[in-house]
C-alpha cells in the first residue's frame, strides 16, 4: 500500500518547529543543533516527506547541485573519487550529477551546457585541458569550477590534485634505484590527457647518462598494455623494467609477460600508476603509485560548497601520492 506523502507544514506541526527551521535542516543549514536536526529527520521519515528540489530552487534560486564531468567510469579510481565527492556533498544537502566525456572536449562542452540547463551551480572537471568555449561559458556566467586530478598552480581555474610530473619522476627514480637502466614506458594517447603528458614529462626528467627510455603509446586499457608489451618483447634489447602510466596497462603487461613465459620480477619488473582496488591481488602483487582519490573528492566537494554557501575563495591544493612497494619490482641483480 502506498504511503501518503507528507508536506513541510506537516513536519513543522509534528516537531513543534517553524517551517523556516525545518527548511533550514532540509537545506543543510549550519545553524541547527544536532537535536533539532535529528528531530526533523525522524519526522520526515515518519511522514514520508522529501523536499521538492524544483520548488526549493524556485524559492531560493539555489539548486544545491554540483556537476562532475569525468572521462570514464571504467576504472575504479574514478568510482572511489566520485563516491567521495558525493559523500562530502550529501553532508550539507547537496546533490551530485555526473557526465562522461570519453576524453572528448566537444562532448565535455555539450555535457556542461546540458548540466547548466539542469541547474548545476558548480563544476568539477578532470585535468586542465578544456574546450575554450567551455571556459568562456563559465566566465560569462560566473560559474565556479575547479580542475581535479592535476596540480597546476598557474592554471586558469584552481587545481585540486596531485603532481603527475613529480610522481612519475619518483617512480623512475625508484626503478633506477633498483638498478634498472633500460626501461620501457607504456602510456595512453598523449593528445587525450594532460595528465598523461605531465607523467611523460616526469619520466623524461629522469633521463641521465646510461639510462635508456623507450616510450610506447597505446590504448588505455588492458588490451593496449598487452599489445604494447608484446611489441617491445620482439626487440633485440629487452628492457629490464616496464613502467606503466596506469595500472590497467600494467595488468596487460603482466598478462603478456606471462604468455611469453617470462617471470615477473625475475626477468622483467613491472610498475603501475593509480593503485586500483585490485592491484594488490595480481600475481605478483603490483608495485604502483597510490593516488589520493578519496582525499581529493572530499577537498573538491568541500571547497565548492564553502564557495557557494559562504563566498569562500576557491584555491589550489596539492595532494601527495606515494609509491606502494609490492612484489612486481626487483633489483636487476635478482634477474635470472
Amino acid at each position: 500500500m502506498t504511503r501518503p506523502v507528507g508536506k513541510i507544514r506537516d513536519v513543522a506541526k509534528a516537531t513543534g518547529l517553524s517551517i523556516a527551521t525545518v527548511s533550514r535542516v532540509m537545506n543543510g543549514g549550519k545553524n541547527v543543533s544536532p537535536n533539532t536536526r535529528d528531530k526533523v529527520l525522524a519526522a520526515c521519515k515518519q511522514l514520508n516527506y522529501l523536499p521538492n528540489p524544483a520548488a526549493r530552487a524556485l524559492s531560493t534560486s539555489r539548486s544545491k547541485t554540483v556537476a562532475a564531468i569525468i572521462p570514464t567510469i571504467e576504472h575504479s579510481i574514478f568510482a572511489k573519487y566520485i563516491a567521495s565527492i558525493e559523500h562530502s556533498l550529501a553532508q550539507r544537502g547537496y546533490s551530485l550529477v555526473i557526465a562522461i566525456s570519453h576524453g572528448d572536449l566537444d562532448e565535455e562542452l555539450a555535457a556542461a551546457q546540458k548540466l547548466l540547463g539542469m541547474g548545476a551551480e558548480a563544476f568539477i572537471l578532470s585535468g586542465a585541458d578544456h574546450h575554450p568555449d567551455l571556459l568562456d561559458l563559465f566566465t560569462q556566467r560566473g560559474v565556479p569550477h575547479v580542475y581535479s586530478s592535476i596540480w597546476q598552480p598557474a592554471s586558469a581555474a584552481p587545481s585540486i590534485g596531485y603532481d603527475n610530473t613529480a610522481l612519475a619522476r619518483a617512480a623512475m627514480d625508484y626503478l633506477t634505484g633498483h638498478g634498472h637502466h633500460h626501461i620501457a614506458v607504456l602510456h595512453g594517447p598523449l593528445a587525450d590527457s594532460d595528465r598523461t603528458r605531465d607523467r611523460q614529462a616526469g619520466a623524461k626528467a629522469a633521463q641521465r647518462d646510461g639510462l635508456t627510455l623507450d616510450f610506447h603509446e597505446t590504448s588505455l586499457d588492458v588490451a593496449g598494455g598487452k599489445s604494447a608489451t608484446r611489441a617491445l618483447l620482439h626487440s633485440a634489447d629487452r628492457p629490464s623494467a616496464i613502467f606503466c602510466f596506469s595500472d590497467v596497462l600494467a595488468l596487460g603487461a603482466l598478462f603478456a609477460l606471462s604468455e611469453a613465459g617470462l617471470r615477473v620480477p625475475e626477468d622483467v619488473s613491472v610498475m603501475g600508476f593509480d593503485n586500483l582496488d585490485w592491484s594488490g591481488e595480481t600475481a605478483p602483487a603490483l608495485t604502483t603509485i597510490n593516488l589520493p582519490a578519496t582525499r581529493m573528492g572530499a577537498e573538491v566537494g568541500t571547497q565548492l560548497m564553502d564557495h557557494l554557501d559562504n563566498g569562500t575563495p576557491l584555491g589550489p591544493v596539492r595532494l601527495d601520492g606515494a609509491i606502494v612497494e609490492r612484489a612486481s619490482v626487483a633489483p636487476v641483480t635478482r634477474r635470472g
